[in-house]
């Protein structure tokens, strides 16, 4: 279980390290929120606090496992030179497993250096130029809408003595493929000859064109006109994507299985489940253009590269 928790770590710790790069003065409301979502878009640097936390039960057969899942994580990113640091926690199964990665671009291509359980690794992640630029995620701009009308305007809420204006913000299904194309691409670069490129396209082209459209909600910081934090509801979006990926297994399966063992094939594959439940993501936003340089540490950098042991089982 500890293996599986560090393998859960390692990976979450790289789609995060590639996802993250995803008084009003007599103002109106709305224009409060413009004001709040040019500075997040436009911003220089930033630092944010994401949790989530949910559950998550598989079955094969009749066998079953439900399992609580949390994550806590603090980030601090900088556009100018382009730079991340992430560091935080993953528990799952009874075990918790604690990370700290950055990236930073060295030679034209980013570099992931990552420290699971005391164990540095390090990745070269290729040329994400054209990848990040295609998922917004090359600086903060295009992470909201400056269009008003994807807003919904909910009732205000008072968190002791900060009011904040609270949004619906739907993005749509079309626009979830565009901000995920970037992040389905790099992990390609990563896994290189280990996978076939088309064959993977078709199956990420498959699992995100399932999500549809989602609904966030943006809570605005009113005296700092500042967008405090986003609240994701994962579930629903989640489980389009495990059950798309099932059925991708399925076929698989079955198209590898000879005549005899297609029906118990069938049986078994049509048993396997994977859901989740009560699953949500809200990140915090602080220090916008204010956030506290760092250093990557030495120990990090002289770190063993892993794409050298890849290469070496190809």
């Amino acid at each position: 279980m500890k293996k599986m928790s560090k393998i859960l770590a390692f990976m979450i710790c790289v789609v995060l390290s590639i996802g993250c790069l995803t008084g009003c003065g007599g103002k109106s409301e709305e224009e409060v929120l413009m004001s709040a979502v040019t500075g997040i878009n436009n911003a220089e640097s930033c630092e944010v606090e994401v949790s989530m936390a949910g559950k998550m039960s598989m079955k094969m057969g009749e066998g079953a496992q439900d399992l609580d899942m949390k994550m806590d994580m603090k980030g601090t990113s900088f556009q100018d030179p382009l730079k991340m640091k992430i560091t935080g926690s993953v528990a799952m199964m009874g075990e918790s497993t604690t990370m700290e990665s950055y990236i930073q671009k060295e030679n034209e291509k980013y570099v992931l250096y990552s420290n699971v359980e005391g164990t540095w690794t390090k990745m070269e992640l290729g040329d994400l130029d054209t990848a990040l630029a295609s998922s917004g995620m090359s600086s903060y701009s295009n992470q909201l809408s400056a269009d008003i009308g994807k807003y919904t305007k909910k009732e205000e809420k008072k968190e002791g003595e900060t009011t904040y204006l609270v949004y619906d913000y739907t993005v749509s299904g079309e626009e979830m493929e565009s901000m995920l194309e970037g992040s389905t691409f790099s992990v390609e670069s990563m896994l290189g000859d280990f996978v076939d490129a088309k064959e993977y396209q078709d199956l990420m082209n498959r699992v995100v064109s399932s999500i549809g459209n989602v609904t966030l909600t943006v809570y605005v910081d009113v005296k700092k006109q500042e967008i405090s934090r986003v609240e994701y509801p994962m579930t629903d979006m989640m489980n389009k994507m495990f059950d798309e990926l099932m059925k991708y297994i399925k076929d698989k399966a079955l198209e590898e299985a000879t005549e005899d063992e297609a029906k118990e094939v069938n049986e078994m594959m049509n048993s396997m489940e994977m859901k989740v439940s009560d699953m949500n993501m809200s990140i915090s936003y602080k220090n916008v253009n204010k956030a506290e340089d760092f250093e990557i540490p030495d120990e990090a950098l002289k770190a063993k590269s892993m794409n050298a042991a890849l290469n070496s089982l190809r």
